[in-house]
């Protein structure tokens, strides 16, 4: 159905209907969240996400031969610990903050690629970028109004999130180009779950104080037994991912990756939209307003010419 579905459109147009299916998808998914929040803590979280997925690529890349083992073990490494890391601060943050506000400090990793590059390479920033980076600066500001009393200052995890994700695509960029996908997208789930089963393994033995645990009590928890629903929650929100990946990558295959990105920003708009059809909460208008300037600042990011062409 997808081939046909194919040939019938064009790269650019199919590429971005794979793309806003996923992000459609990763919206819901990101939501069900939620239903697990209670039953466990973070690190297990992951450990379940991660086994769902390994158990469905596994047994896909054996029937397709595709390779699982990277060709240079360092970068691939560097890249999943760096991801990894992004999610567990991007989902240590749900708790206190809705799936789209999340998102939102997720997707100013475009603005952290055009420092990290400057800062790292030394590749010029042109005044396009500049205002870019300001732009996405006051997106920012407006969805988590640092000015209110009920601010956290937990809620700028998913901003830390968006700086190790920035890193983690400039380190897939420059030097995990030519590794097998399926390799990069089954050695992060392993690490990622390793990880969080290693966390809650140190947090049931050695718990953290009282007063930190009241603080985030999801980000600490133990292990903790899950019964027979929770397990399928847990199932149905890893199918569902991986399902979205599969999607987000065709999308990025068939066509111009700069102007395939800017689908990804649709995140923002289904995050909101399930959130709103799940638990009939709304977003506050500032909070809608700050994702207006944060998906316009990736937009300029991902549609600027490099900068040696232009002054932008």
């Amino acid at each position: 159905m997808i081939a046909r579905l194919q040939q019938s459109l064009s790269p650019e147009l199919f590429g971005g209907l794979m793309i806003l299916s996923s992000m459609a998808i990763l919206g819901l998914s990101d939501n069900i969240f939620y239903y697990l929040e209670p039953y466990m803590g973070l690190g297990q979280f992951h450990a379940l996400r991660s086994s769902v997925c390994l158990l469905c690529l596994v047994p896909f890349a054996y029937v397709t031969g595709a390779k699982l083992l990277p060709y240079n073990w360092k970068p691939v490494m560097a890249r999943t610990i760096l991801l990894s890391a992004a999610m567990f601060l991007y989902f240590g943050s749900l708790p206190i903050m809705s799936v789209a506000e999340a998102a939102a400090g997720l997707f100013t990793s475009p603005i952290f690629v055009l420092i990290f590059t400057n800062v790292i390479y030394k590749e010029r920033i042109g005044i396009r970028r500049i205002l870019a980076v300001a732009i996405g600066t006051i997106g920012v500001l407006c969805v988590l109004r640092p000015d209110q009393s009920g601010f956290n200052i937990l809620q700028t995890m998913p901003i830390a999130a968006g700086a190790l994700y920035a890193l983690a695509s400039i380190t897939t960029r420059r030097w995990c180009a030519d590794e097998p996908p399926l390799s990069l997208v089954a050695n992060f789930f392993l690490v990622l779950g390793l990880t969080g089963a290693f966390a809650t393994t140190i947090l049931e033995f050695r718990p953290v104080s009282d007063g930190l645990f009241e603080m985030a009590p999801f980000f600490f928890r133990g292990w903790m037994a899950i019964d027979s629903v929770t397990i399928g929650w847990g199932i149905v929100q890893g199918f569902m991912t991986l399902i979205a990946i599969a999607l987000l990558t065709r999308g990025y295959q068939v066509a111009e990756t700069s102007y395939m990105a800017v689908f990804e920003y649709s995140l923002l708009i289904f995050a909101a939209l399930w959130t709103f059809v799940l638990f009939g909460k709304a977003l506050a208008l500032t909070s809608i307003i700050g994702f207006v300037l944060i998906a316009g600042s990736g937009v300029i990011v991902s549609r600027a010419l490099p900068s040696k062409q232009d002054n932008g």
